[in-house]
């Protein structure tokens, strides 16, 4: 029976085409990071065509002459080279001196800058100014503004404790590989999974409604597994679909990001980034959570559009509450996340795991300090299962009162005595 729910699901015309435009819409979209890359050569040039291709490989690779420990002596070094390219073209280096020099280490002097502020246009500022700075003590400066952050973000004695017990996990000096691949595809991932959330809520909502919009659920329920088997089959069919759809998608960029660019770079700190962040993790790791987050924002499109075309008999509600869910809370959530703190844990966190991580959202019940990250993650993933009975519930128990009148007479006629 799950064979041929199975076969159903792909057999049927509007998904194989709804399918088929993802796929090439996935193929697009793993290109994109690559079409983006910004790489000059030894003589100011940028690659063009087919060239475009390899940029990534060859932008990494002149990055990665920087591989290894930062320390304050190569950070140093660094800093001088920096420093006397920015006075003897005055700031207005040329695209020669860029992909000779500065491309290979702009990304370590703008993160070296950082390690002196916690803003942003502050970093910016230090660029120019790095060399001037105490460089052999960069590390003890980073240290006092992290600590000046755990107590600026814990409201209470156990969260700044708990901030400051994460922020002693960073290991310094900061080991360093070029990990633009990892950056690149996670700016992208977001905008994939609100596509994915939409596709999979429209495809799962058929598998329920198929039967009422064919006028064959008289025969679905009065077969002898109509209200056991055959559902378990449908719920079980709509979750693996799911999966599969998720990870053949996340797969076939992760290929294309391998192929074009490498996956070097997947222990680089994501304090490499954003050095003030609270998620100890890689960049690699950083990724893992971003997907795993668009794969439970998946998970949870699909049991609630399956839910509701189970309860409703209808596609058209339940393919319009992922949008609900998500397109319409990114614009609510976050003017009013900083009204009340429920608007933390709405839906739309799941898609935008990677902003989440940029900043220090912490919460507390009790003496338990938590993070929004794992706690978002795992309550949906939980919600995404628990509304698995109440799916197989609402569809076995189909009230044949609620069919026309007309209808119920046949039902009555055909039904085993129950």
């Amino acid at each position: 029976m799950l064979k041929f729910e199975w076969k159903k699901f792909f057999s049927k015309g509007i998904n194989k085409v709804i399918l088929f435009v993802l796929l090439m819409g996935t193929v697009i979209l793993g290109f994109v990071p690559v079409s983006r890359v910004q790489y000059v050569d030894v003589d100011g040039k940028k690659p063009t065509g087919i060239t475009r291709i390899t940029a990534g490989h060859r932008l990494v690779a002149d990055k990665n002459r920087w591989q290894g420990e930062l320390t304050p002596e190569k950070i140093t070094n660094i800093a001088e080279s920096y420093h006397e390219i920015m006075q003897r073209y005055q700031g207005d280096y040329p695209e020669t001196e860029y992909g000779r020099t500065v491309q290979s280490y702009w990304d370590i002097v703008f993160w070296a800058s950082s390690m002196y502020t916690t803003d942003i246009d502050g970093a910016l500022a230090n660029m120019n100014r790095l060399a001037e700075k105490d460089i052999a003590h960069i590390y003890d400066a980073y240290a006092d503004n992290l600590q000046k952050m755990a107590e600026e973000y814990g409201n209470t004695p156990e969260q700044e404790k708990f901030l400051a017990e994460k922020y002693k996990e960073i290991k310094t000096p900061v080991a360093y590989e070029a990990c633009d691949s990892w950056q690149g595809m996670s700016e992208y991932i977001a905008f994939y999974s609100l596509i994915l959330v939409i596709v999979i809520g429209f495809l799962t909502a058929g598998i329920f409604e198929e039967e009422f919009r064919n006028h064959a659920e008289l025969i679905f329920f009065t077969a002898k597994y109509g209200r056991s088997k055959a559902v378990r089959s449908k719920i079980a069919v709509g979750m693996l679909a799911t999966t599969i759809i998720y990870w053949a998608g996340i797969g076939i960029l992760l290929l294309i990001s391998f192929v074009t660019m490498g996956l070097g770079g997947f222990d680089t700190p994501y304090q490499f980034e954003y050095p003030y962040s609270f998620y100890v993790i890689t960049q690699g790791q950083s990724y893992l959570l971003i997907v795993i987050g668009g794969y439970i924002a998946c998970l949870l499109s699909a049991s609630v559009t399956m839910l509701v075309a189970a309860k409703m008999h209808t596609v058209k509600l339940a393919v319009s509450l992922p949008f609900l869910m998500y397109y319409g809370l990114i614009f609510l959530s976050r003017p009013l996340s900083k009204v009340t703190n429920v608007f933390c844990f709405t839906t739309d966190v799941l898609i935008d795991i990677d902003r989440a991580l940029r900043h220090p959202h912490i919460f507390q019940i009790g003496n338990v300090v938590f993070r929004q990250v794992p706690f978002v993650i795992a309550l949906y993933a939980i919600v995404s299962i628990v509304l698995l009975p109440f799916i197989y519930r609402s569809y076995s128990r189909f009230d044949d009162a609620k069919l026309p009148l007309k209808k119920q007479k046949q039902y009555a006629r055909h039904s085993p005595v129950r």
